[in-house]
């Protein structure tokens, strides 16, 4: 028996352990592994932030042939408050019943149609926990197992969302897509997967995209076998969760489970139709840099933080959603703007960035207006961890329409999938929404926008102010979105579980507008609660407002 234990940080290790001389755990053929263990990759990358507060501390796994009961060990470091995640397979009976020790809870199970089953059973870790844990099954079978901990996982009500899946003799492990109601939590990724031969073969499942593998491992049989595998991501904002789905290099019947667990410290994301009929200033800008304010964009790593940027310099100022003080000013180095109109956050390959819309075609320093565009990409500083000032490196993606240029001050980033919207500017209230391509070409490649859909706005007869659209953001539930223009604020809501886009054909609904002289600027809170207005005059800026009831 040969059990494979992979780290994978910055760098990765095999490392392959012969157990020759093994206890019986059951009749003469049995046999059970010994657990193993290990720690936590130190990191995923130099380059990537820590936007989540959930961490996978350590996981032991075992296996057993014609066993009753397999029994895991507790991770190492495991602490009170930590989140412990178990994940059983069993070969050839799938009517099998595994009972977890008091304590546990059963999460769910996924199984095919005669050959594998998979359970998922989570527990909070008390203040004095066994060295390990026992779980029993109805007969005797060949299983398999892992435990794993994780801490900063809210521990009253720890598990977001969850889903699993079995698939049959391929050697694609999909689990379905899910919805997370938080942002910053974790995924973790289970595949279990038949196994038939006298050796385990080397390195045959690979997480999905973007996660990190904690540990792969088998149970060897002739005839019954498992592989195992456990990995994790740390994801953004709150909303569907693209599918996770890992590969094998065996097109064999397997099991892939997916669990989100919700971070400590993250505000829920939630949504409702009905908002406060009035404002709440929250705050006047106070840093000298903020000159002409034509953007808000919320931060996704430092909570309570929120961008404001001026339309022709390079200045970005992070300040307070509660008070507007200043809590961080930089500048985007090696960029000169044309026209920077509006400002988003989304995710991004570093973890989470600031998209800046360089979009505008009538600013004065624009003698001759342009027919091609900028999206700068940035990446979030962390405030919380001291970067409050310097300059911020920005990734240039220039793109066209493709069919001409246009006026535009509205950019939104979907909080999922990355996708980047641009929406125009029309007196006549019909605006266009187009999306760049996902993913991105290279930094400095041209692109084509991609048409997406008309926009039809509300039309007050010679007062064109109620219909040029100013700013845009996307709802961080990911299932609608906001728009202000110079006098009005409109949601557009999709339908409860219809595509994002759908919104882009809903009727929109107003909502309560903030009075400014030239509203120029909009963003949802990342919890979904309220909203927050900013308009370029007069000064000084003011920070306001509107809570949903």
């Amino acid at each position: 028996m040969t059990l494979k234990v992979f780290s994978q940080g910055v760098s990765r290790w095999v490392v392959s352990v012969s157990l020759l001389a093994l206890g019986a755990c059951g009749p003469l053929e049995s046999e059970s592994a010994p657990s193993s263990s290990e720690e936590a990759p130190a990191s995923v990358g130099a380059a990537r932030q820590g936007v989540s507060s959930v961490s996978h501390r350590a996981s032991t796994t075992a296996w057993g042939k014609t066993v009753t009961s397999l029994t895991l060990t507790k991770p190492a470091g495991t602490v009170a408050g930590d989140v412990l995640l178990v994940r059983l397979s069993n070969r050839n009976n799938v009517a099998a019943v595994a009972t977890a020790p008091a304590g546990w809870t059963f999460l769910r199970s996924d199984q095919s149609a005669s050959q594998i089953k998979a359970w998922v059973f989570y527990k909070v870790a008390g203040a004095s926990e066994p060295a390990s844990y026992a779980f029993t099954f109805d007969a005797a079978y060949y299983v398999a197992g892992s435990i794993s901990a994780f801490s900063g996982a809210n521990p009253t009500n720890p598990i977001d969302a969850q889903s699993g899946q079995k698939n049959g003799n391929l050697a694609t492990m999909d689990s379905p897509a899910i919805t997370t109601t938080s942002a910053n939590g974790l995924a973790v990724w289970f595949g279990s997967q038949l196994w038939a031969g006298a050796t385990c073969p080397v390195d045959p499942l690979t997480p999905p995209t973007g996660f990190t593998e904690a540990f792969e491992a088998c149970l060897q049989s002739s005839d019954r076998g498992i592989l195992f595998d456990m990995a994790w991501k740390e994801l953004g904002a709150a909303g569907v969760q693209p599918a996770f789905n890992g590969v094998s290099t065996l097109p064999n019947t397997n099991i892939a489970q997916v669990v989100a667990l919700r971070a400590a410290d993250a505000p829920t994301c939630t949504v409702g139709d009905t908002f406060a009929t009035t404002w709440t200033l929250m705050g006047n800008v106070s840093a000298p840099l903020i000159v002409e304010p034509s953007g808000l964009a919320a931060s996704r790593v430092t909570p309570g933080a929120i961008y404001v940027h001026n339309e022709d310099v390079n200045d970005i100022v992070a300040i307070s959603t509660t008070t507007a003080a200043t809590l961080g000013s930089f500048k985007v180095a090696g960029v000169t703007p044309q026209d920077w109109e509006d400002v988003a956050t989304g995710p991004c390959p570093t973890g989470f960035c600031i998209y800046m819309g360089d979009i505008g075609r009538s600013s004065a320093s624009l003698p001759i207006p342009p027919n091609t565009f900028y999206v700068y990409r940035i990446p979030e500083p962390n405030i919380g961890a001291g970067q409050t000032s310097g300059d911020l490196t920005a990734q240039q993606f220039p793109f066209v329409y493709p069919d001409g240029g246009k006026d535009a001050e509205a950019i939104m980033v979907h909080p999922v999938t990355a996708d980047i919207y641009i929406i125009t500017k029309s007196g006549s209230g019909l605006s266009k929404v187009y999306k760049m391509p996902n993913p991105l070409p290279a930094p400095g490649v041209q692109s084509t926008l991609i048409f997406v859909s008309n926009l039809q706005l509300p039309v007050v007869p010679d007062q064109p102010n109620w219909s040029y659209t100013t700013s845009a953001a996307i709802h961080p539930c990911s299932n609608r979105f906001i728009l202000r223009t110079y006098k009005t604020v409109y949601e557009f809501r999709a339908a409860p579980g219809a595509a994002f886009e759908t919104a882009f054909a809903a009727a929109p609904v107003t909502l309560t507008d903030t009075v400014e002289g030239q509203g120029e600027a909009i963003e949802y809170d990342p919890s979904g609660a309220s909203y927050y207005t900013m308009s370029e005059s007069p000064s000084p800026f003011k920070l306001k407002r509107v809570l949903r009831q």
